[in-house]
């Protein structure tokens, strides 16, 4: 690599060396001279910190004069003479000096303090900048423009907008092999980055604040890590991020011309600018794991160039007027240039050969290393690194993985291994964040979170849990990802506000909206918390005992009980529930089984049938799994939950199925086995059972003159039970009456007609005649279903344009079967109630044009249904 000290000879007149040598001079003197300096301060030794090197001391003394980045113009700035500090930011950056004792700074410095550094090292830069300003503009130049008036500064500012760059790109490659110190990396931020896709900066160069700094905004200082929104990991304030621009895929073979020499970096341009001068060969490179070879090794690429040897990686912004976008790699011997197409090449190019450069380095250093704060400061730097590289690729999420992964699973029966995990994971926090994690790493972290529940990395471990929740994740090949999130909870319920957290961490999982995001989120949540518990109760005996092992699992049933508090997601918790997924164990836990219960009464007090539909059978014909009818039976009942609320809570559900889709002869008829849970809750004066009982007499499902008389005994117990029997007899009058023979034979009823209205109507007098009924462009809607099945001669029925739905057409289809000609036009009716009419076997024509009607449904009804000669399905998925 060639030395920097060779820059001073360059393009250097007697002026310029003569300055140089009065600089020099002035140092070793430990002052400045007036002339070079607008200001009246001198420089006070006794206020200088010790243990400081000649650069420092002079830039500690310097610095109220420098001030910092964003200090405004002092008063005699005001006045016209602008300080250097208000300057600084225009001064234009120089190649052709590194002062070697700043750049080689050691790694393992430790400084006084924080702030003090910080000062230093501000200074520093500024005062490196002045100086190979002064030495390739001319001091008096410079300084002249420091005192210069308005005019003046207006002329600074155009001439160092086109200022170069190349000292930052090269402070950057070398910050990014981790040739520079911390504090040498800090003197970066003050360089302004190349524009994309021309002279991209190296990943590894935008520093940010330790993690320690970031935990107070970033995840909060209280154990309440779930505290901070979803989604909003990777905006944290303090996290690193990429730098703007394109994106890149990580280069793996192309086509690029080489160039080889054995120069300064002064002949460059020349080089470039050469036609004749260099000889330049096409080779189709390929990045492998440990060096770039070409797929024709000959000429200048005859052997491997390996990636250790590289001293400089960086593109070649300021000597490229004639654009050929050249990469430069510097090596012991000389240097290699790398041309491309175009600059999207070049940069790709770039970012992947400095990813595979460092990712070497970090792995060989951080797997070799022993001391335990230069690994954590080592992999820190490897974090900035990868989150703010703008490379996007499998390998480039992996790779850092899979080594953290090695580092937290080294010495596990250690006895810091604790410490030393959760020292790992705060500082890999927004790794985590922003990279799904591994199946070792995730069981790394599970095991921390088992061992120390109190005391885990929990802020850090948030982000990848939640990553694992709303991610399409296969728990069943990947156990230790179910067994991370499941370990994190119990984490956070070892809390003293365990319940809070729990709950915080639900709402958080969920987001702010009103529908979560994530659709997987609330199946992967609800799966993990009914493993959890069948895990715990899968082998406790049938008569069970509470102790106090069972707290770290009642969080889970919290989980699901919390899920039910927004309406997406009570769908959800409510389709993972049917059936019944937990042991007998668990549902004989009274804690376990109260807060099912809390679940079942959200389930029915929700409208949608989707939801309340949950708690009836799936199957009728199969007891086991049950449904919570059957777990919450009252006569047998498998809930541990005290026999008052059970009934209650029995009744309830029933009524909710009553009340919706569920008012049907086939559901009673599925339900008679349970017919003493019916009378039980009857008895206990409960509305929904006393209307069961009475469906069952009135639509005939209880076979049997013996079970009857217990029906009726049951009605007459109560006080409820026995008014609801003597409407039941009222209404057993009026149908007789109603279906005497007599009345019209067609009835078209007017377009205003209501649900009220037809059963008004069919309360009058006798319809026992009416075959044809039209109720076209009325205003009925399902409803009116219960009446129209107190009509069974009934043949024609019209309901074109009205809102009759599902539930009206499932219960018409049991009930009237000797329907022929069913006209549904227009109508809000779905394959699920489509689906019911199989059973009509007399039905012969049927319209169902500009309905939902499916395809699929179409061909099943077309096959159950033989006599059906006419059929309209136009407008329909079906035509």
């Amino acid at each position: 690599m060639p030395s920097f000290s060779q820059d001073k000879k360059v393009d250097m007149n007697s002026n310029e060396n003569d300055a140089l040598n009065n600089e020099v001079k002035d140092e070793a003197n430990g002052t400045i001279q007036e002339k070079y300096i607008s200001s009246d301060k001198t420089l006070d030794s006794d206020s200088t910190p010790p243990g400081l090197n000649a650069d420092q001391r002079l830039a500690f003394a310097l610095r109220d004069f420098l001030g910092s980045s964003n200090t405004v113009l002092s008063d005699e700035a005001s006045e016209g003479e602008p300080s250097p500090s208000a300057m600084e930011k225009n001064l234009p950056f120089i190649d052709e000096f590194v002062d070697p004792e700043v750049a080689m700074q050691s790694d393992e410095e430790i400084p006084q303090c924080r702030e003090t550094e910080e000062v230093l090292n501000n200074a520093a830069c500024r005062l490196r900048r002045w100086r190979a300003a002064s030495r390739k503009l001319r001091r008096p130049r410079i300084i002249n423009n420091l005192c210069s008036t308005d005019e003046k500064e207006s002329n600074i500012n155009k001439l160092c907008n086109g200022g170069h760059t190349d000292l930052a790109d090269r402070l950057r490659s070398l910050a990014a092999v981790g040739n520079m110190s911390a504090s040498a990396g800090e003197l970066l931020s003050l360089a302004p980055p190349p524009p994309a896709a021309t002279a991209p900066p190296s990943p590894g160069c935008l520093l940010s604040p330790t993690l320690a700094e970031q935990n107070s905004e970033y995840f909060g200082s209280s154990p309440e890590c779930c505290a901070d929104n979803a989604g909003q990991e990777s905006s944290a304030a303090g996290a690193p991020v990429p730098p703007p621009g394109p994106r890149y895929k990580l280069a793996t073979e192309g086509a690029l011309r080489v160039c080889c020499f054995q120069h300064t970096r002064t002949v460059v341009d020349k080089i470039l600018a050469a036609k004749f001068l260099r000889r330049w060969e096409t080779h189709v490179l390929r990045l492998e794991e440990n060096h770039i070879v070409s797929k024709t090794p000959a000429g200048l690429l005859e052997s491997p160039l390996s990636y250790s040897c590289m001293q400089e990686v960086y593109c070649i912004s300021r000597w490229d007027p004639a654009r050929k976008y050249c990469l430069r790699i510097v090596m012991p011997h000389g240097s290699l240039l790398l041309q491309a197409n175009d600059a999207y090449t070049r940069d790709q190019w770039y970012h992947s050969i400095i990813w595979r450069r460092n990712i070497i380095r970090y792995r060989n250093f951080l797997t070799k290393t022993v001391r335990k704060e230069v690994v954590l400061k080592e992999l820190k730097n490897m974090v900035d690194f990868v989150m703010t590289t703008p490379l996007q690729d499998e390998s480039v999420t992996r790779a850092p993985l899979l080594i953290l992964t090695d580092l937290i699973s080294e010495n596990k029966e250690s006895a810091d291994w604790e410490e030393w995990a959760e020292n790992l994971t705060n500082v890999a926090a927004p790794l985590l964040a922003e990279r799904c994690a591994t199946g070792e790493l995730c069981a790394s972290l599970a095991r921390l979170c088992r061992q120390r529940p109190r005391a885990a990395p929990l802020p850090a471990l948030a982000p990848p849990v939640r990553r694992v929740l709303t991610r399409n994740v296969d728990f069943a090949r990947a156990p230790n990802a179910r067994r991370l999130v499941r370990d994190y909870i119990s984490a956070l319920s070892a809390h003293n506000s365990g319940s809070s957290l729990v709950r915080r961490f639900v709402e958080v999982t969920h987001g702010n909206r009103a529908a979560c995001p994530y659709p997987r989120a609330a199946p992967n949540l609800a799966a993990v918390a009914l493993a959890a518990l069948d895990d715990f109760f899968r082998n406790s005996s049938k008569e069970h005992e509470c102790n106090d092992a069972e707290e770290e699992v009642l969080c889970f049933v919290d989980i699901l009980e919390h899920m039910c508090e927004y309406e997406d997601w009570l769908v959800v918790v409510g389709a993972v529930l049917q059936p019944v997924p937990l042991c007998s164990g668990a549902l004989n836990c009274p804690r376990v089984a109260s807060r099912l219960g809390n679940v079942l009464y959200a389930l029915v007090r929700d409208s949608r049938c989707a939801a309340h539909s949950c708690v009836a059978p799936a199957r009728a014909a199969r007891l086991y799994p049950p449904s919570w009818l059957r777990a919450a039976a009252p006569s047998d009942p498998l809930l541990a939950i005290p026999n008052k609320q059970l009934c209650q809570l029995w009744g309830d559900m029933l009524g909710a199925l009553l009340n919706c889709c569920c008012k049907r002869k086939s559901f009673l008829q599925s339900m008679s086995k349970q017919l003493p849970d019916f009378v039980i809750v009857a008895l206990c004066e409960h509305k929904a059972a006393l209307d069961a009982l009475c469906l069952m007499l009135e639509w005939e499902v209880a076979s049997g003159e013996q079970t009857q008389l217990e029906i009726i005994a049951a009605l007459q117990g109560t006080n409820s039970g026995q008014k609801s029997y003597s409407e039941l007899c009222d209404r057993q009058k009026n149908l007789q009456r109603l279906q005497a023979k007599g009345g019209p034979r067609r009835l078209a009823l007017p377009m205003h007609t209501t649900d009220a209205d037809v059963t008004a109507l069919l309360e009058q007098g006798s319809l026992g005649n009416l075959e044809c009924l039209s109720l076209a462009f009325t205003s009925v809607t399902s409803a009116c279903a219960q009446d129209l099945i107190k009509l069974p001669s009934l043949r024609y029925l019209n309901l074109w344009a009205t809102k009759f739905g599902d539930t009206g057409l499932q219960l018409i289809a049991e009930h009237l079967t000797e329907l022929q000609v069913l006209n549904l036009c227009e109508t809000p009716v779905s394959d699920k109630g489509i689906e019911a009419l199989s059973g009509l076997s007399n039905l012969r024509r049927l319209n169902l044009n500009s309905t939902k009607l499916s395809a699929e449904a179409f061909e099943v009804l077309r096959d159950r249904l033989p006599q059906l000669q006419e059929y309209d399905i136009r407008y329909t998925e079906a035509w």
